[in-house]
C-alpha cells in the first residue's frame, strides 16, 4: 500500500465515521469497522454492505463490495455490478452507500404503495 493510498483510505474512513458512525444520531445507515480493511454498513433493518478494502485502494483497485439484502432479491447482484462501475481510481464508498440507501428506500416505498393499493382494493 502506498502512503498516498493509506492516507486516502484513512481519510475516507474518518469521513464515513463522521457521517455514519456512532455519533451520527438516527442515521438510516450505521458504520461498523471490523478492521482497517473491512468496513460494514447496516442499511435499515435487513441490509448490510460489507466493503473489503485492498492495499492499493483507491489508486489502483476498487474495494470489494458484498451486499446482503434479502428484500432486493435478484436486484442485489445487479446493484453490486453497478457499484463497481462507479469506481474510477478514487474514493468511492460514500457513493456506494448512498446509491444503496436510495435503492432500498425506493423498494420500501414500492412495497408500501403495493400494500396501500391492496388494502384499497379489499375495501372496494
Amino acid at each position: 500500500m502506498s502512503e498516498d493510498d493509506a492516507a486516502a483510505a484513512a481519510q475516507e474512513l474518518e469521513a464515513l465515521q463522521a457521517i455514519y458512525g456512532d455519533d451520527a444520531g438516527d442515521a438510516p445507515v450505521r458504520l461498523e469497522i471490523a478492521s482497517p480493511s473491512e468496513w460494514r454498513f447496516r442499511l435499515g433493518d435487513d441490509a448490510i454492505l460489507e466493503v473489503f478494502v485492498p492495499r492499493d485502494y483507491p489508486s489502483l483497485q476498487a474495494p470489494t463490495p458484498v451486499l446482503h439484502a434479502p428484500r432486493l432479491g435478484d436486484r442485489a447482484s445487479a446493484l453490486v455490478d453497478q457499484l463497481l462501475e462507479l469506481y474510477e481510481g478514487a474514493e468511492v464508498v460514500f457513493a456506494w452507500v448512498e446509491l444503496l440507501r436510495q435503492e432500498l428506500t425506493a423498494v420500501e416505498e414500492a412495497v408500501a404503495a403495493d400494500a396501500e393499493a391492496a388494502a384499497a382494493a379489499e375495501v372496494a
